[in-house]
């Protein structure tokens, strides 16, 4: 696990451009780095140095790599990275984790190809130079990476299935660069500033983050998941081609013994996997049924290995999960560490986090991670399981019932009434908000909650009439699935997921995202999800041997909720006053003064007439990213 960066210039650049870009995120790897330079001619190998002091021997090089390095597969010097290949030909930077490495590794080795080193990134290195493209094809993990292929003068470039690790590129004065944070490449190109408008609008009124190649600033992108990027010299022409898409059918034809079975074995195989490290692993644990699963399953298949989890509790019995927490740490002989989020606190770090995630702040909730993930640090902890993703594969939130339903009544299918019953004598629940609904009503029917009527200004309300993304149920109920895997819901929880963690030094890895489990999940009828009013039928089956039945037979479902009101009315009376309470806003191109004002003194009030505070908070965050990166 890793951050990297990279430059490709035509016309050269200054080496120190490139150290600074690499050393600008160390928290994402603090236990070393490297570099890597060259010509781009191909008549000489990339010289590789792992001193920030000493510059290349070529002043102005065409092509860098950068790496940070956070140890955690064979933790020797002989991880170290850049990492190049014996005759120089292929040299990689590289962040993430290859969980099937040993696996490649044995079935290279059989080909007749040797290794220096222990680690996945030799994997990935040699899986290219025997296989090219096609070796994405055999990585079962999480991944960014640049390869710089010196005889074919090309760099690829990859990134998972799923986009679970970030990759950040542009185009900039003639020059090619590289990045996993925004942050890198804003301070090595200088590039201005500027709000992308089309961002903006998705957030503010849709809730959406990371549901494109574009981002919140104009001309930075990143490269979707599943798909690779090639950039070839002299002409630096770039190319993007997907290598893998999420199928939703055919639909499995499986009894539910079967399916049972099948679960169990994917399931068990993806936290085996995800357990190989040779530093200290801990688990996320909310208390809910996913992370529960993880760390049930976890002393399932490694029973030897001391389980440390990590939760963030409150004193509001309504969210605390405590009881909850420990029924699964009495059952696995584990040892628990607590966080306490606080309201105060998380005001004072926000302008921390969201430095850290480079863009706005989807939520409060983000905070409960935040700590989660520097508790974990602090004890010592740098590899962190979770269980995020169980809710899209598996339906877990309240919205699939209500698909579920539509699709049955249009299809006139008579158990929508068994369904709707047994659903209503006590099935399992989430607790939506009217304004967590509206994100899935036509536009004529949520202008009661629309961020664009309430506090837009004209530019804002110009671009909404543009924007109507699809959040409604689909054509089936994977096919919502789908659209929350790749577009509505996983990404933005995968970048702050990603971002939190690295902040403080931590991998985070996700089982439910296991690409084998995905692909199965999406393809079993719906039935085995949503049945007889309960969500996530398959996984309350197939892990009934393995889960505290306190936990298997929950009903109700929080996740990383925050005390959203109290800590929203908190902030806006106290240190953030100054952001509604001031003259003029950075972002008053897209959100009224006026208007802004007038809502949060609503909600201070205690106005049951103002916007949500999480509708509210959207704008917030918007202002408080503008201020932190200084947009125009």
């Amino acid at each position: 696990m890793c951050g990297i960066a990279g430059i490709v210039a035509p016309k050269s650049f200054d080496p120190k451009t490139l150290v600074e870009m690499t050393q600008l995120i160390q928290y994402r790897g603090p236990d070393g780095y490297g570099f890597a330079f060259a010509s781009g001619d191909g008549r000489r190998d990339m010289e590789v140095i792992h001193n920030q002091d000493r510059l290349p021997l070529d002043s102005r090089p065409t092509i860098g790599l950068g790496n940070r390095r956070l140890a955690i597969l064979d933790v020797s010097t002989a991880g170290s990275q850049p990492m190049q290949t014996e005759d120089g030909v292929y040299t990689i930077t590289f962040n993430g984790e290859i969980y099937n490495y040993k696996e490649i590794r044995e079935e290279l080795k059989q080909a007749g190809i040797s290794f220096r080193s222990h680690t996945d990134t030799e994997v990935i290195l040699r899986a290219y130079q025997q296989w090219g493209e096609e070796c994405l094809q055999h990585f079962n993990g999480m991944w960014a990476f640049a390869i710089w292929d010196r005889v074919r003068q090309r760099l690829f470039c990859a990134r998972d299935r799923l986009g679970v690790k970030p990759f950040y590129y542009t185009m900039y004065d003639g020059c090619f660069f590289f990045a996993s944070e925004i942050k890198q490449i804003l301070q090595a190109t200088g590039m201005p500033r500027i709000a992308n408008s089309t961002a903006v609008v998705h957030f503010l009124e849709w809730a959406l983050l990371d549901y494109s190649d574009e981002t919140f600033f104009d001309g930075i992108r990143q490269l979707p998941g599943g798909s690779y990027l090639t950039l070839d010299l002299p002409q630096l022409n770039l190319q993007i081609r997907r290598y893998w898409d999420l199928q939703t059918g055919p639909e499995l034809e499986l009894k539910d013994g079967e399916a049972i079975e099948q679960f169990r074995d994917l399931f068990s195989s993806s936290v085996r996997l995800r357990l190989r490290s040779d530093v200290p692993v801990g688990i996320s644990l909310s208390g809910g049924l996913d992370s529960s699963s993880v760390v049930c399953e976890a002393r399932k298949v490694s029973p030897e290995t001391e389980l440390r989890t990590f939760s963030a509790c409150f004193e509001d019995p309504e969210i605390d999960e405590r009881e909850y927490v420990s029924a699964v740490v009495r059952e696995v002989q584990g040892t628990s560490h607590l966080a306490f989020p606080q309201g105060p606190a998380f005001w004072k770090s926000l302008e921390n986090i969201t430095y850290h995630q480079d863009e706005p702040v989807g939520s409060p909730g983000v905070y409960a991670q935040w700590c989660v993930m520097a508790e974990a640090r602090e004890h010592g902890v740098p590899v962190i399981l979770g269980g995020q993703g169980g809710d899209e594969t598996l339906c877990g939130y309240q919205k699939y019932q209500f698909f579920h339903w539509l699709h049955l009544l249009r299809q006139r299918d008579p158990r929508f009434l068994s369904e709707t019953f047994r659903w209503l004598r006590g099935g399992t629940s989430s607790g939506w908000s009217p304004s967590a609904i509206s994100r899935y009503l036509p536009a004529q029917f949520r202008r009661t909650f629309s961020t664009v009527n309430r506090i837009g200004a004209r530019e804002l309300k110009q671009l909404a009439q543009d924007v109507r993304p699809s959040l409604g149920p689909g054509q089936t109920v994977a096919e919502r699935q789908k659209t929350d895997l790749v577009y509505s819901s996983i990404p933005a929880l995968l970048h702050h997921e990603d971002r939190t963690a690295m902040a403080h030094s931590v991998e985070s890895r996700l089982p439910f995202l296991d690409y084998r489990l995905v692909e199965f999940l999406l393809r079993c009828p719906t039935v085995l999800k949503l049945r007889d009013g309960w969500s996530k039928w398959l996984l309350r089956n197939a892990l009934a041997d393995t889960l505290p039945e306190k936990i298997r037979l929950r009903r109700t479902k929080l996740g990383f909720n925050t005390p959203e009101k109290k800590w929203m009315r908190h902030g806006l009376q106290n240190g953030y006053r100054r952001v509604w309470d001031a003259s003029g806003l950075r972002m008053q191109r897209y959100i009224d003064p006026a208007k802004f004002r007038e809502e949060c003194q609503m909600l201070v009030n205690g106005s049951p007439r103002g916007l949500s505070p999480g509708t509210l908070f959207r704008a917030v965050s918007l202002e408080t990213w503008a201020n932190v990166f200084s947009v125009n």
